[in-house]
């Protein structure tokens, strides 16, 4: 338990903090939130202050136990301890992700005027910067990665699809950076798809004709 705290205290913190927060922060949020915003920055969805104060904090703490439980679950559990680093930063920028989405939405839900059509384009589009450049790191295994049918089926294939594909996903990840700032509505939500979307299909498609060239070897 000891060697587990002093690995894991800093994201503990941070999911502790953010519950505390959502704790404090109850009393001052209105009957009804915000929880939903339409392509053009509007909201277009509300819940209950209980859904909107306590909903992503503790479904980070839930993610939390899973990033947790996956490596023991998944059929090449050896594989996790040769990415050990790359996996804890996944689940780092995942869960601070988390923590900035929420931020935002409180921010907005009392008032504030933040341009929620920016600043989650932006937090995404880090998110995918920070991701795609360790993903070629990852190794061969059922959860983390590209996880297409030819990807598990062959390591070598696995190997060669994330380091193209970790590059892809920078590239992508800056193309949508770039244009949270540049663009705006429902423009800026079409750039930010492409940037996400994008680098996936190609890497995809590049994946499996990888997979046929070894396949006819």
């Amino acid at each position: 338990m000891r060697q587990f705290l002093r690995r894991e205290w800093i994201i503990l913190l941070i999911l502790f903090a953010t519950l505390m927060f959502a704790v404090a922060i109850y009393p001052s949020l209105p009957e009804q939130v915000p929880i939903h915003w339409n392509i053009k920055g509007e909201i277009d969805d509300y819940a209950s202050k209980t859904f909107g104060a306590f909903f992503i904090p503790i479904l980070n703490i839930i993610m939390y136990v899973f990033f947790l439980v996956l490596p023991k679950l998944d059929p090449k559990k050896q594989n996790y301890e040769k990415f050990t680093a790359s996996y804890k930063i996944i689940r780092y920028c995942f869960h601070i992700f988390m923590v900035l989405t929420y931020l935002v939405t409180i921010l907005a839900s009392l008032g504030y005027k933040v341009d929620v059509s920016l600043w989650i384009p932006v937090a995404v589009a880090i998110l995918f910067i920070l991701i795609g450049n360790i993903m070629g790191r990852v190794r061969h295994n059922y959860f983390v990665g590209f996880k297409f049918p030819w990807t598990l089926a062959n390591e070598e294939v696995w190997k060669k699809t994330h380091r193209f594909g970790s590059k892809l996903m920078v590239l992508g990840g800056f193309i949508a950076l770039i244009g949270a700032f540049l663009t705006q509505g429902s423009m800026r939500f079409i750039v930010l798809m492409v940037g996400v979307l994008a680098p996936t299909i190609i890497t995809a498609i590049y994946s499996y004709l990888v997979y046929k060239n070894i396949a006819k070897e």
